[in-house]
């Protein structure tokens, strides 16, 4: 029954993956110029666009796959395995993998990354570091868009999930609303988005997503493209497997139906690798319940 369902979801999957961002392009462009790099960077949240899934993805996922040996992980064991990092960091990049559930540290690390993208617009002159981007960025906005779309395939309760979107999308929104003055570089740029969510949002995951987005910077230092990206990828990769099992065959079946998903063909993956569960804390046995407020 498991080898006919991953058959099934090979020949129905289109290999196409949904991106969108709780960052909106709700500033006004005459008060500031991080309305460019967002409009340029980041999707309508309202809106998905879909890609074809990179061969660095698949290659990322597979990788990581092989490398936990059934052991699934929300980005800790990567994060574990850095070198040279600063003590009070590497708590920082821990931490920032505990939350109420799933749901709310996608939402952090998508918030994230998408502000290292706008540090850093341009592709790499490192082939790795290139790589890298690519399997972050792509996860990261396709997390978001399984958040805001189709949160029935993901671990925690998805009315708790909705509701968190919206809540974290609209303070995000409400804090972008007021602009800032226009900066002369993407570093700067990416100084005032930090500045910007830490200081004028509400939510705690926006909170939160900014500075772990601080933190990165300050972790990579001079070398801040190639390691950033590093240690997002490892993020993402181990995030999209342990955010895949489920018992939602209903769920799975629909999105077989109009074309698969990614999380879907991982789902099948797992399961005929004998992996249908992951390590559940009691804050996200809370959320699969619906009882943890948002």
């Amino acid at each position: 029954m498991v080898q006919a369902g991953c058959k099934l979801v090979n020949k129905t999957w289109k290999d196409n993956m949904n991106l969108c961002s709780v960052l909106p392009q709700a500033i006004h462009p005459r008060k500031t110029q991080m309305y460019h790099f967002l409009r340029r960077l980041i999707p309508l949240p309202e809106k998905t666009k879909s890609v074809k899934v990179p061969s660095e993805v698949k290659s990322a996922i597979i990788g990581k796959l092989r490398s936990i040996e059934g052991r699934l992980s929300n980005g800790t064991a990567s994060l574990r395995c850095l070198q040279s990092v600063p003590l009070q960091v590497s708590d920082t990049l821990l931490r920032a993998c505990s939350g109420k559930g799933t749901t709310d540290v996608l939402l952090v690390w998508h918030i994230a990354t998408t502000i290292l993208e706008v540090r850093l617009p341009t592709a790499s002159s490192s082939s790795h570091s290139d790589s890298n981007k690519v399997v972050a960025t792509h996860l990261s906005g396709y997390c978001a868009y399984m958040v805001a779309y189709c949160p029935e395939l993901l671990p925690d309760d998805d009315g708790w999930s909705k509701d968190l979107y919206k809540a974290v999308r609209e303070d995000v929104w409400r804090a972008l609303a007021a602009g800032r003055a226009p900066a002369s570089s993407p570093k700067e740029e990416c100084q005032q988005l930090v500045e910007l969510l830490s200081a004028d949002c509400r939510h705690e995951v926006v909170k939160n997503g900014a500075k772990l987005a601080e933190q990165l910077v300050v972790l990579v230092g001079d070398e801040v493209e190639k390691k950033a990206w590093e240690v997002l990828a490892g993020f993402w990769s181990e995030m999209i497997l342990y955010a895949a099992p489920s018992e939602n065959l209903d769920g799975h079946a629909e999105a077989i139906a109009r074309g698969g998903e990614l999380i879907t063909l991982l789902w099948a993956l797992l399961t005929h690798a004998g992996i249908v569960s992951r390590p559940i804390t009691t804050a996200a046995a809370d959320n699969r319940s619906g009882s943890a407020a948002v």
